[in-house]
């Protein structure tokens, strides 16, 4: 069973003082770094009996992708950075950006509207579907190779020169 991935508010520092963008960033890289030591599991139901009086009912949970809540760290993560970043960076991110768009046209590349007797179907190209979970598997590659990138630019950079706490 996944734990619950929890979110907090970290937006004050202990001092009160505000936060830098490069204390930002690493709190971000932090809940990057927790949700990697979760098993990278699909979403999913779960039905939970519940006692009430003499009887049960069940009541349904949902465990969340944590693929998914990769993904969209990464994706944060690259939003915060994509100002400062270098050209090196921002090549492989146009690139990685076309082959994410390419892995989501393919998907609904799958549905090809045809007129059949002069009704409009919508058909199926069965042999270049892909299935979602190898989209996610996809995307969650490209997601990994990404972050990488990222702390290339960050080392390439000396971009945590000076930050208090980075070597912890």
């Amino acid at each position: 069973m996944v734990d619950d991935i929890e979110i907090n508010d970290d937006s004050e520092s202990v001092s009160g003082d505000s936060l830098s963008i490069k204390e930002i960033i690493l709190r971000q890289i932090r809940k990057i770094g927790d949700i990697s030591c979760k098993e990278f599991t699909g979403g999913y139901w779960q039905k939970k009996p519940v006692k009430i009086g003499g009887g049960a009912v069940f009541t349904e949970v949902y465990h969340e992708d944590v693929r998914e809540a990769y993904c969209n760290a990464v994706d944060f993560l690259i939003d915060i950075i994509y100002p400062m970043s270098d050209d090196d960076l921002k090549g492989y991110l146009k690139e990685f950006e076309g082959f994410e768009d390419m892995i989501t046209k393919k998907k609904d590349d799958d549905k090809k509207e045809e007129e059949v007797d002069g009704k409009k179907e919508i058909k199926v190209e069965e042999h270049e579907k892909l299935s979602d979970k190898e989209i996610i598997k996809l995307k969650l590659k490209l997601k990994r190779q990404t972050f990488r990138q990222i702390n290339i630019m960050f080392d390439s950079n000396d971009f945590w020169k000076g930050v208090m706490g980075y070597n912890e």
